[in-house]
């Protein structure tokens, strides 16, 4: 006879288990855990093996004689590919990264997030060959932005993320600033130098494409002005270039440094906190190094900091190992 408090195979909780276990694994803890490791290694390293694998296959001399390995190898991908984003739209954890939200609401959000729609533009291509005649240069592109899920693995490219929206005033504001000393330099240059080069600054559009890489220090020298007026108009933009396309440049830099810097100052505060007691408990050290994994620290940068303040509690007089006073 069955054991009634034993639940049959396939349950809504065992289902629930086992959508937890996804949602470590691909949400939670990437890098934590072996299993994580392993699988989000392997996913890394498939994704660019794809960037190379449109690389090579844009040339004849390899696509022709291994079309065949190509196409295997393509069609791998897209399998896991697949796989992952449908594990991933299954586990959407609820009320961990939007919010708190149900199950469907979650994943939704997901699918039109970066991310989500990074996902399913990886495998998209492949199905529209299937449905549609697309040109392969067309396709190759769209495969190519599989290099763009490399971000769901790399919280550094979040901090950077997150500098950009902080900085998007002044951003915009520096732009700015630079289109409209193209626009101004190509205007001048026009009246300058349309006399003497009817061919090469034969419209105000043509000259931008000049204002433009004199602007940024490019200088592709395809046309340079010949008249007095024009030189001197070239100089002062090539000396305006310098410290105009060099501010966002220095803003971008600095803000990072500062998020970087922010970013440790949580992780010590969570390290304090955590031996506020004079013990750091197994418990307390996972969750400290998952904080330094999410915040893009390296392992050796945390453990470095529990030490300093195990030291710290040290010099106060408190035990390292059991909090009493010394």
């Amino acid at each position: 006879m069955a054991n009634p408090i034993e639940q049959p195979a396939g349950t809504p909780e065992e289902r629930s288990a086992l959508r937890q276990r996804v949602a470590t694994v691909l949400w939670n803890d990437l890098w934590l855990t072996r299993r994580a490791r392993w699988i989000n290694g392997s996913i890394v390293a498939l994704i660019l093996l794809n960037v190379m694998a449109v690389i090579a296959e844009s040339d004849n001399r390899l696509a022709i004689p291994y079309a065949t390995l190509f196409r295997r190898f393509e069609l791998l991908s897209v399998v896991v590919f697949t796989l992952e984003y449908l594990m991933r739209i299954w586990s959407c954890p609820d009320g961990i990264r939007y919010g708190h939200l149900g199950a469907w609401q979650s994943r939704w959000r997901f699918i039109f997030s970066f991310n989500g729609l990074i996902d399913f533009f990886a495998i998209a291509p492949f199905f529209l060959s299937l449905l549609l005649p697309v040109d392969l240069r067309f396709l190759r592109i769209l495969r190519l932005l599989r290099i763009l899920k490399l971000t769901t693995y790399s919280d550094t490219i979040g901090v950077f993320a997150r500098v950009l929206k902080r900085e998007g005033r002044a951003l915009a504001a520096a732009s700015l600033a630079m289109v409209s000393l193209v626009l101004f330099a190509a205007c001048l240059m026009y009246m300058l130098e349309n006399p003497a080069q009817p061919e090469a600054f034969s419209s105000i559009a043509q000259a931008i494409w000049w204002a433009a890489v004199t602007l940024t220090t490019v200088g592709y020298g395809d046309i340079t002005p010949v008249t007095f007026g024009g030189k001197m108009l070239g100089i002062v933009i090539m000396v305006l270039g310098v410290g105009t396309v060099a501010l966002p440049a220095a803003m971008l830099a600095a803000r990072f440094g500062d998020e970087i810097q922010a970013q440790r100052d949580e992780l010590e505060a969570k390290v304090a906190e955590s031996l506020d007691d004079g013990v750091l408990d197994p418990a307390e050290r996972a969750a400290v190094e998952k904080l330094g994994t999410e915040l893009g620290l390296p392992a050796a940068h945390v453990d470095k900091m529990i030490e300093l303040q195990k030291q710290l509690h040290v010099d106060a007089g408190q035990c390292p190992h059991c909090g009493k006073r010394l």
